[in-house]
């Protein structure tokens, strides 16, 4: 068994039993005196190797008994101590409060402390076993976060990344991995939608917009292009008091000479939005593509005209429209209505340089270059132990998912039918440095998920991805270990580099059985190793030594001290051997052969005239009496 584990976790318990006689066994595990179940096992004659596990839900230092009961063999009984925590998820997503309730549920159920919404630049991920990024845009993580995270996997930590419309996928351009990204067993994949999509932005181009605005207004026009594929269609309609096409709306095949006339556009003139986003909208309700999309980029503040009803039309025709706000003077109600009525997203930035990642990310997002949406059913391509008890061939469909690449190296446990006959991934997991990485590429909410929240399974499926992901390395070990010589307990801390140590040492407590409870003074004994001394003399029974208030460094352990002599247990066989050659015994006979005197003879004397005397005695009282009765 273990000696440290996780609260909620399945421990495995592995015990060596030897056996004379194949026999009916029972198993049972009890924590604190209290069961945890029972097993039958069919004992066999030699060496049976048994494994159980079981789950306890109270953090600490546990005492874990185990009994085995044979009927005619008899009882086995051990006991160990284990020390359990709760493990600690560090929860980050970008869906409005409510829509995660279901996969809060499970980690609440399997006694997970979580934390949510953490400030990404003060946050210290070595404060926790597990990191879940639930729809959320990777590209919105700061650099030194991203860094963070990878060391934290390296280091033993788990990660896992769950799909929604925020995963988006961004056009790299040959440059390196970032570290999350190396971290994670899949990527998101680049668009494959055969039909293409088609982009039309709207760009003011109002003398407001001269200078800066404007500089970064073409970039981020540019930027858009870049993202295009051949086969996609992209238009410029630029405006001030009237509106003309800057690029018409084309194939983005020729991208050099549609950015030479983006870097033609110059500012000039008023801001009339309405006529501009009618335009726009004619022209592309008779456009081809599989999505289309408006982007409406403006600094100023216009009449709103017949806007609201185009935006409602556009809704009805599948054509989504979002809405970029530059500076303070916009009129923002009028740009949010605009974007809700065409099911698009309204942007606001007072600040233009992130103007191009602002527009990549939405057309991306809203072209279908990423999510997939339509019925699926799943399949499984490796059996993987998380599935263990899960009936996955009767799992509801799901309602789509984004597309990721699998890295070379991963697992690929799932997948789902993709297109042209090509299966894509959807979950993936790997091994990286000392922590595990896994990608799910649907999601876990009333969305693609509608109909798997409802279904039996659900709950155990993500309790045991949640569990495969914990750390299988400790940052720290902490052990309570018996010398018997000096009758004492040696309490040993060895932390890892990254794990900081408090700079005043915690208060620790030792508590035994019969109500001893002593003082424990921690001395540094090293680098990065701590070492403590409680003298306990010849009690026996569960010791623990905890902080007084929670520490990382310096957690709850214990050990079980056993009596004497189940302390020692066994045979030597060779010996037993040597006694019976040596006696002219029999080593393990059979019952019948113990009582066998194998043709030998021993003499011996026996005294008869005790017996004869009392013969006598009785036979002359009889004649005796006899002879009385005959003369009567």
């Amino acid at each position: 068994m273990p000696a440290v584990g996780f609260t909620g976790e399945k421990l495995p318990i592995e015990l060596t039993v030897e056996s004379p006689l194949a026999s009916r066994a029972t198993l049972e595990i009890l924590a604190e005196g209290r069961s945890l179940g029972q097993s039958p096992i069919e004992l066999q004659p030699g060496a049976n190797a048994l494994q159980v596990t079981g789950s306890i839900l109270t953090p600490g230092a546990i005492s874990v008994t185990g009994v085995l009961r044979a009927g005619e063999l008899g009882e086995l009984r051990f006991e160990q101590a284990l020390a359990l925590r709760r493990p600690r998820a560090l929860y980050l997503t970008q869906d409005p409060p409510g829509l995660d309730s279901h996969l809060m549920g499970v980690l609440r159920s399997a006694q997970y402390d979580v934390v949510s919404g953490a400030d990404l630049r003060r946050v210290s991920f070595d404060d926790y076993q597990l990191v879940i990024l639930d729809n959320y845009d990777q590209e919105a993580l700061p650099e030194p976060a991203k860094a963070a995270l990878e060391r934290f996997v390296q280091r033993g930590g788990g990660i896992l990344v769950i799909g929604g419309e925020h995963n988006i996928y961004v056009d790299k351009k040959g440059r390196p991995a970032d570290p999350l990204e190396r971290a994670l067993p899949a990527t998101v994949a680049p668009p494959r939608s055969p039909e293409g999509t088609a982009v039309i932005l709207i760009v003011d181009k109002s003398s407001s917009m001269e200078g800066r605005k404007m500089e970064l207004a073409r970039l981020a026009a540019i930027g858009v292009v870049e993202n295009l594929r051949p086969i996609d269609y992209v238009g410029i309609l630029i405006f001030d008091n009237s509106h003309q096409w800057a690029v018409p709306l084309r194939r983005a095949e020729d991208k050099t000479m549609i950015k030479r006339l983006i870097a033609g556009i110059t500012p000039d003139g008023g801001t009339q939005i309405a006529p501009a986003l009618a335009e726009s909208y004619r022209r592309m309700a008779t456009a081809t593509g599989a999505y289309k999309h408006i982007v409406l980029l403006t600094d100023g503040i216009s009449e709103e005209g017949d806007s609201l009803s185009v935006a409602k039309d556009a809704a009805e025709k599948r054509v989504t429209i979002s809405t970029v706000g530059l500076g303070q003077d916009v009129n923002r109600t009028y740009l949010e209505k605009v974007a809700a009525a065409a099911k698009g997203r309204s942007y606001f930035l007072t600040d233009p340089s992130g103007l191009e990642q602002i527009l990549i990310k939405d057309v991306m997002e809203h072209t279908g270059s990423t999510t997939v949406e339509k019925t699926l059913t799943l399949k499984v391509t490796e059996k993987a132990e998380l599935f263990r008890d899960l009936a996955l061939e009767q799992a509801p469909q799901l309602k789509g998912y984004v597309r990721f690449d699998a890295k070379r190296d991963a697992s690929t446990l799932l997948k789902v039918p993709g297109e042209a006959n090509r299966d894509d991934p959807l979950l993936v997991r790997w091994q990286y440095g000392l922590g595990r990485a896994a990608v799910f590429t649907s999601d876990a909410k009333a969305r693609w998920a509608e109909s798997w929240i409802g279904w039996s399974g659900f709950d155990k499926f993500w309790a045991n991805i949640l569990r495969d992901l914990l750390p299988h390395a400790q940052s720290l070990e902490a052990t309570l270990t018996h010398d018997p010589v000096s009758g004492s307990l040696v309490a040993e801390y060895r932390l890892a580099p990254h794990v900081a140590v408090p700079a005043e040492l915690p208060t620790l407590y030792a508590l035994g059985p019969g109500g001893f409870q002593r003082p424990v003074k921690v001395e540094r004994a090293g680098a990065g190793y701590y070492r403590a001394t409680i003298p306990i003399g010849t009690r026996q029974g569960l010791f623990r030594v905890r902080p007084l208030a929670e520490s990382a460094a310096f957690p709850e352990t214990g050990v079980y001290i056993p009596e004497m002599e189940m302390s020692h247990f066994g045979n030597n066989p060779q010996l037993l051997k040597q006694i019976a050659a040596f006696t002219g015994g029999l080593f393990n006979p059979n019952p019948r052969d113990v009582f066998s005197t194998g043709g030998r003879s021993v003499p011996s004397a026996l005294n008869l005239w005790p017996g004869l005397l009392a013969l006598a005695l009785l036979l002359n009282l009889a004649e005796v009496a006899w002879r009385k009765l005959k003369r009567s």
